[in-house]
């Protein structure tokens, strides 16, 4: 297998508000694991995401998942096989190859793929995001990264780790060359669904021929692109709630190990719900007709949480770090 080896949260899952925007990707920043990555590859770690398997039977390329919690060093972070990069939320991320000129392995690419929690609805509207940053060793910067929408598992039609031959309804600008090594980097579009799609899927889908590239200036002998993906993010778009400003709402201190404040400094905080990554409710306070409120986490686990803050005018959304190291 030819690789180079040899991440705003743009809207939370909240699932208990009918009104409330709902983020249909499960474990949307890798948070959530079976295991520790010891290995290269090990997507299916991240559960539930998966890389694609061949309709000639082969097995697809894996992605790989990268999480601090490795002892592999390969694996880990911020330092890993491929650079030095921080998670864009949390202490995980996902790191894959999406694009290949080495003549050696023209066109190898690696994807990754999960089930969304709910099929789209037919002729609704639906806001997407996620955010990506070139590794250090990278060669190339590609322009043409994209997510398919499927109603089923998705399969190559051409030979093992070949670009799988389908259209993105939603893609990166050609122009808008990915590569940043420094800084997470937005990628976010619109898709008004046919109804029924329950997959996506995430890559290059374009062969070499067709894949806008610039030199991106790692020092790899592969001849590859490689990047980091963390935030992934599908929701629908307006759905009649009206988002305050995030600079009302203050999270102090972010991360915290024991306790953190909610601030409200313009007005007052009606109810606070709080969520894990898995979507599940850890914390609801209803009435409180406060401007701050202390909120105790000294026996959560550690890891991200999103905090709904409902306010008389409004709803702010924050995520928030429960951290040992501070």
């Amino acid at each position: 297998m030819k690789k180079i080896k040899q991440a705003i949260l743009f809207l939370v899952l909240i699932q208990t508000h009918s009104f409330a925007q709902v983020n249909l990707v499960p474990n949307p920043s890798f948070e959530t694991y079976s295991q520790c990555p010891d290995n290269a590859g090990q997507l299916d770690r991240a559960t539930p995401w998966f890389s694609p398997t061949y309709a000639n039977g082969g097995i697809g390329a894996s992605t790989d998942y990268l999480n601090s919690c490795s002892a592999f060093g390969f694996a880990s972070l911020p330092t890993n096989a491929f650079g030095f990069q921080y998670a864009h939320t949390g202490l995980a991320y996902v790191g894959f190859e999406p694009f290949d000129n080495d003549l050696q392995s023209p066109g190898y690419r690696e994807y990754l793929e999960v089930k969304l929690t709910d099929s789209l609805i037919v002729g609704k509207n639906y806001c997407i995001s996620y955010y990506v940053s070139l590794s250090e060793i990278s060669k190339f910067a590609i322009g043409s990264l994209g997510m398919y929408f499927s109603t089923d598992t998705l399969h190559s039609f051409g030979q093992n780790n070949d670009p799988i031959p389908v259209i993105p309804q939603v893609e990166n600008t050609a122009t808008n060359y990915l590569a940043d090594t420094m800084n997470w980097m937005l990628v976010q579009g619109n898709y008004m669904a046919a109804g029924g799609e329950r997959f996506i899927a995430i890559g290059n889908f374009r062969d070499n021929a067709s894949t806008p590239f610039i030199l991106g200036g790692g020092s790899s002998t592969s001849w590859a692109a490689y990047y980091y993906i963390d935030d992934i993010s599908v929701v629908q778009c307006n759905v009649g709630v009206e988002e305050l400003a995030e600079a009302t709402i203050n999270i102090i201190p972010n991360p915290a190990t024991n306790q953190f404040t909610i601030e409200n400094s313009q007005l007052r905080i009606n109810s606070i719900h709080i969520y894990n990554v898995l979507g599940e409710e850890v914390l609801r306070l209803e009435r409180i007709v406060t401007s701050e409120k202390a909120i105790d986490i000294s026996t959560w686990k550690a890891g991200v949480y999103f905090v709904e803050v409902e306010t008389e005018k409004g709803i702010v959304r924050k995520k928030v770090v429960k951290s040992t190291m501070y």
